[in-house]
């Protein structure tokens, strides 16, 4: 992948963001809770999308900001899906879940992984966590006794935007830190590819904030 197509679906992917955040803020007064646990979650994306950028501009590494942001995507996220997975889960899930995660972020970082790398491991858990609980919401769906039509499902298609995303990225947080050291034309690819996937996820998160469950 060449260096213009790279920054291209980068910037694409960095502030596509902006779509599915306006529509929100004009729908805000009649966002249902979960529509509302995401707008918090697109606020924090554009925020360390807009710093992360300027650092990149300037040519200062901006991973460290990201090991801050996987701590605070992951808490935004389970909280997105304690509601929906109460009857298969209980609270006191979620917190242990929040508390182990966050502690071995921490540890990740002070013994492994410094503010100056890749946080790969971090990242790698969290992709295998949510994947694990997006097909928990999908096996909920299918116990429910009562059909309902997915595609007016806000959670449905949030469900399946972390599905995609986390599952065709558990690979790229998995690799060794090997490949994000330079600019190279692999490193274009694998993250030209992130970036597309990552506009998917965008769009999914647009589709979930305009559909409104049929009331019964």
């Amino acid at each position: 992948m060449s260096k213009e197509l790279f920054d291209s679906l980068r910037l694409i992917s960095s502030f596509i963001v902006v779509i599915p955040l306006i529509l929100s803020i004009f729908k805000f007064k009649s966002l249902s809770a979960i529509k509302l646990k995401l707008f918090y979650l697109l606020i924090i994306v554009f925020v360390v999308e807009f710093i992360a950028n300027i650092l990149w501009y300037q040519k200062i590494n901006n991973l460290p900001l990201y090991h801050f942001y996987a701590v605070i995507e992951f808490l935004l996220i389970i909280n997105i899906y304690r509601t929906v997975l109460s009857k298969i889960f209980p609270k006191q899930f979620f917190i242990i879940l929040g508390v182990t995660f966050t502690v071995f972020a921490i540890t990740n970082t002070l013994f492994f992984q410094n503010l100056n790398t890749f946080n790969s491991n971090v990242t790698t858990l969290l992709g295998i966590i949510v994947i694990f609980l997006s097909l928990s919401y999908f096996y909920a769906l299918l116990k429910e006794v009562k059909y309902n039509a997915l595609e007016n499902n806000p959670m449905f298609w949030i469900n399946a935007g972390f599905l995609i995303y986390f599952s065709s990225n558990l690979i790229l947080f998995f690799i060794n830190n090997n490949m994000f050291q330079g600019s190279t034309e692999a490193s274009y690819l694998v993250w030209g590819l992130h970036a597309i996937v990552n506009i998917v996820l965008t769009i999914f998160y647009t589709i979930a904030l305009w559909v409104n469950p049929k009331k019964p």
